[in-house]
Parts: C-alpha cells; sequence; structure tokens
C-alpha cells in the first residue's frame, strides 16, 4: 500500500506526465494498491482506475 499527498504538485508540465506514468507503471506491474491525495482532477483522471470524491471531510462519490 503506498500512499502519496499530492505528488504531483508543483512540478513542471513535463515532470508531471512523467511521474504520473512511472506511478502507474509501478502500481500496475507491482500490484499494489495507492492512495493519492490530490485537488487536480485531471491527475486523479489520469493516475486513477477508481475515483473518491470527499467533500468537507464526508465521502460524496465512489467509482
Amino acid at each position: 500500500f503506498i500512499l502519496l499527498d499530492e505528488p504531483f504538485s508543483n512540478l513542471d508540465p513535463v515532470r508531471k506526465e512523467t511521474l504520473r506514468d512511472e506511478l502507474r507503471t509501478i502500481v500496475k506491474q507491482s500490484g499494489v494498491s495507492a492512495l493519492i491525495v490530490t485537488h487536480d482532477t485531471r491527475d486523479a483522471l489520469v493516475v486513477a482506475d477508481t475515483l473518491a470524491v470527499l467533500k468537507e471531510g464526508k465521502l460524496q462519490q465512489v467509482g
């Protein structure tokens, strides 16, 4: 299990894309689960297989 808090923040676009690709590869090849906290919906959509949306600490959606 990997926990990442805003791993893509403050990265330039090229490094951000590279890190997203590498993270997806590592997670898929290793078979571990990753919990990624982000405020950037694009990052979430590109990296995640399943998303959970929280609002004021309460679960709003999962899918």
